[in-house]
């Protein structure tokens, strides 16, 4: 990924990115770049960004069941889906949650809805055709949201294995570089940026 996509003025451009901005000054004021390792910085940032669009009220069955009820489930995962079924599938997701959460505790399902749809957008509209990719989401909401890692785990590879459960190579490469856009988007991209010959480094020796 290029990590200039993920530059301090990330309001540029013809897609109004306010709400993203101003979460990226809120993150800054919390001075996570005084964390010397850049591993436990950019956990703290990336929670920080859960926190602020309620992923963390979600668990990784909440977004199957949203997957499934938006029909994600039956898409190719290299197929794009536009900006109005994002915002349809982020909105549900956070519908659904407020149906769980007492009255004093709703979460405002617009702003919500916004906020995440911004970030998704950055991270994998590059080339701003206002479409992402249903493999694209998937990876980034799976990872962000909480619940138990071996269950997002065995999500995550239900998404990159054949009908036989055995892993596909270029799934696999196509899930490290969409995950390692999540890290970009906190400007953690000299340390994690994708390459080329990192798929290889993983199974080396």
């Amino acid at each position: 990924m290029d990590s200039s996509h993920f530059s301090d003025d990330v309001s540029s451009g013809s897609r109004s990115t306010s709400d993203f901005s101003s979460l990226l000054a809120e993150m800054k004021a919390q001075n996570f770049d005084v964390i010397r390792f850049a591993t436990y910085r950019t956990a703290s940032k990336l929670r920080f960004i859960q926190k602020k669009t309620n992923l963390s009220l979600l668990d990784i069955w909440n977004m199957i069941e949203t997957f499934r009820e938006n029909s994600l489930n039956t898409l190719e995962p290299r197929m794009e889906i536009n900006i109005s079924r994002l915002e349809t599938l982020l909105s549900s997701l956070f519908y659904q949650l407020n149906k769980r959460l007492p009255a004093n505790h709703q979460v405002d399902i617009d702003q919500c809805t916004s906020l995440l749809m911004s970030w998704i957008l950055l991270m994998y509209d590059r080339k701003d055709t206002a479409k992402v990719r249903v493999f694209s989401v998937k990876i980034a909401l799976s990872t962000m949201c909480s619940g138990k890692l071996m269950d997002k785990l065995r999500y995550v590879f239900s998404l990159i294995c054949d009908v036989n459960g055995h892993m596909v190579y270029s799934k696999f490469v196509d899930f490290l570089r969409e995950a390692l856009a999540l890290p970009c988007s906190v400007l953690e991209s000299p340390t994690f940026a994708y390459n080329d010959s990192l798929p290889g480094t993983v199974f080396d020796g």
